[in-house]
């Protein structure tokens, strides 16, 4: 368990330094103003691989990742990057959560939160369905004082951890913001193992 453990970490922590690294953050200087996608320019996405479904405003791109070492774990992350925003969903199977649950999404969250450098705004003890989890509220400022606001989502279900995030632009209207992160959040579902 401890060896899965920090090989989740690891893994969670290349994924959240990733956020600065974006390809939307380079440009954010030449337009802040962001365009939404409307309701009709959103697809159901499903992963049968990975075993969910969420609303997103066109085709994901695929990645998988791949730890090295003896507890090597495989992060799927698929993403859509927009001018100003973005969303990631990502998940990886683990061998062992240990007895704690909690104690694991803790180790987790402390993961994503250093792991981005990012400062931990609020959080919350969630659940889908009946699957714990947590939603984590970050700061993070990028490319020379670009403040980008994170709202990270982990659940645990059944053996596999995933990791669903809305980042944007801090100057992104507030309204705005809250819509397109609750049509997000709201549209993810899991199929559980069979």
């Amino acid at each position: 368990m401890p060896h899965t453990t920090l090989a989740l970490c690891l893994i969670l922590m290349s994924t959240a330094t990733g956020y600065a690294r974006l390809p939307f953050v380079s440009h954010l200087y030449r337009d802040t103003s962001v365009a939404l996608h409307t309701d009709t320019e959103w697809i159901r996405f499903n992963s049968p691989e990975g075993r969910f479904s969420v609303l997103l405003p066109h085709d994901p791109k695929f990645e998988s990742i791949a730890a090295s070492g003896s507890d090597a774990v495989t992060n799927y992350r698929y993403s859509v990057l927009e001018n100003g925003y973005g969303f990631i969903c990502e998940y990886f199977d683990v061998e062992s959560t240990g007895s704690d649950v909690q104690g694991f999404l803790d180790v987790t969250r402390d993961g994503i939160v250093r792991g981005a450098g990012a400062t931990k705004l609020g959080e919350d003890k969630i659940s889908l369905k009946t699957y714990p989890g947590r939603e984590l509220q970050m700061a993070l400022t990028v490319n020379e004082g670009t403040e980008m606001t994170i709202v990270t989502r982990i659940y645990l279900v059944d053996k596999r951890l995933y990791s669903i995030t809305f980042l944007h632009l801090k100057s992104m209207d507030a309204t705005d913001a809250a819509a397109l992160s609750k049509k997000f959040f709201s549209s993810f579902d899991v199929k559980p193992a069979a």
